[in-house]
């Protein structure tokens, strides 16, 4: 009788616990790697100034457009990193649309300089002050400033637009997004207050 007797090589074996310790190991850093990073949200302006949207109102502006460049039309926040690059954040987001987060910081702003700024939605009046924004740009940068640059353009009843181009610059207090938040809101809130000098103004 011929007994078979099955062998088993152990080099063999060897090889294959390499190859399942392998497999293994990978998955483990894929799925590290697939997790993905903890996201920030920010808000360009503040919920704290609700209160001042109830003052007196001495001048209606309605807010036809604003228009932004495309570096800010991304979700994610924006910061130059030379003369020449900017860098924008995957992690760090805007919870809403800049345009959006502008318009609502330069409502209140506004507010406090008891203008109301509307949508044209809002209001209907062919008497009422019309205005147009187009930012250059809204950054916080390597120089440690927030920069806001930009033109608006106010027209009156049956008058040409008159145009105002505005440059503002606010220093960053410490590093980090919030603190660039913080600067953007202080030149915002300067821009407001050139709005309602020029809105003010006599025909």
């Amino acid at each position: 009788m011929i007994m078979q007797v099955e062998t088993f090589s152990f080099n063999k074996d060897k090889k294959s616990l390499k190859i399942i310790i392998l497999a293994v190991l990978f998955s483990f850093l894929s799925a590290c790697g697939s997790t993905p990073n903890a996201l920030t949200y920010y808000l360009l302006h503040s919920t704290e100034n609700a209160s001042v949207l109830h003052r007196e109102v001495k001048q209606t502006v309605v807010l036809d457009k604003v228009t932004l460049p495309e570096y800010l039309k991304h979700r994610g926040l924006v910061y130059q990193t030379s003369d020449t690059n900017l860098h924008i954040s995957t992690s760090h987001l805007w919870a809403e649309p800049v345009d959006e987060g502008l318009t609502k910081a330069l409502k209140g702003a506004l507010a406090a300089q008891n203008v109301a700024l509307v949508r044209p939605d809002h209001y209907v009046s062919e008497e009422s002050l019309h205005m147009s924004l187009y930012i250059n740009d809204l950054v916080s940068t390597y120089e440690g400033e927030v920069i806001f640059s930009g033109e608006y353009a106010v027209t009156r009843t049956s008058e040409e637009a008159s145009f105002h181009p505005f440059m503002y610059k606010a220093p960053l207090n410490n590093d980090g997004f919030a603190s660039s938040i913080i600067a953007m809101r202080a030149t915002i809130e300067t821009l407001a207050k050139d709005i309602s000098n020029a809105v003010h103004q006599p025909n």
